[in-house]
């Protein structure tokens, strides 16, 4: 039975971002430590066959948990190295899994992002559509030509990832998303980012991204260090009942 559903935009949420590497292990970790939410990172897989992704998908409900239906491509940062196409039938496929709750397409998808956001919004699935910079972070006015062609795309959640090179980068974008009136999600990648995955929140950010065992991303906080300093804040809050709406 699932833990419950998860509310986007009211109070903070964690996601553990997993392969299918010790699964089961650690989705009992994941249980001890409350987490709220999988990234089931399909591309990280060590095998793309049907049963084997839906078999994942089976154990993640059978641990109580909802999850968001990730392919991530390399020119993306992921491990997916097949065509666009294919990349599409596999969120096909399984975004209509009792245990996804939302599909991650990225903005730069443009072969297939709005076959993929219709699939999801047919069958009454969040969408949250992605933007990673591994080498910088975009200047104000090019963050915000992104928000709206997300919004303008359908986006239910938008994502954003950046590199900092300094601190002004990563004051500036704490500003800019904390005035920005939408669902959104954001981080600053890499050493200098790492407190973004903890004080996000306060800036309007609804999810921050973990890790059991090996990073995903350039300066992720392993799971438990995370709630660990997200504290009182977070345990509080997560009291209440989750729902995914």
């Amino acid at each position: 039975m699932f833990l419950g559903t998860v509310e986007l935009g009211k109070i903070p949420r964690v996601v553990l971002a997993l392969s299918d590497e010790n699964l089961k292990e650690n989705l009992f970790k994941a249980r001890d430590l409350k987490v709220d939410l999988i990234e089931a990172r399909v591309d990280l897989f060590s095998s793309l066959d049907e049963s084997y992704i839906r078999s994942f998908l089976d154990t993640v409900a059978e641990f109580g948990f909802y999850s968001i239906l990730t392919v991530r491509p390399e020119w993306e940062g992921g491990n997916f190295k097949s065509d666009e196409e294919e990349r599409l039938d596999l969120i096909a496929k399984f975004c209509n899994h009792p245990a996804v709750a939302a599909v991650d397409i990225e903005l730069k998808a443009k072969e297939i992002r709005k076959r993929a956001i219709s699939l999801s919004k047919l069958i009454d699935k969040k969408v949250i559509i992605s933007y990673h910079d591994f080498e910088a972070t975009p200047q104000n006015e090019d963050i915000l030509k992104f928000v709206n062609e997300m919004k303008s795309l359908g986006a239910d959640v938008l994502k954003f990832a950046f590199t900092p090179r300094s601190e002004d980068d990563v004051k500036r974008v704490c500003c800019l998303f904390g005035s920005i009136d939408f669902p959104k999600v954001f981080m600053l990648m890499g050493e200098m980012g790492k407190p973004t995955r903890v004080f996000g929140f306060s800036f309007g950010s609804l999810l921050t991204y973990t890790f059991l065992g090996k990073a995903v991303a350039p300066g992720q906080i392993e799971a438990e260090r995370l709630i660990s300093l997200l504290g009182e804040f977070y345990l509080e809050y997560r009291k209440e009942k989750i729902k995914f709406v």
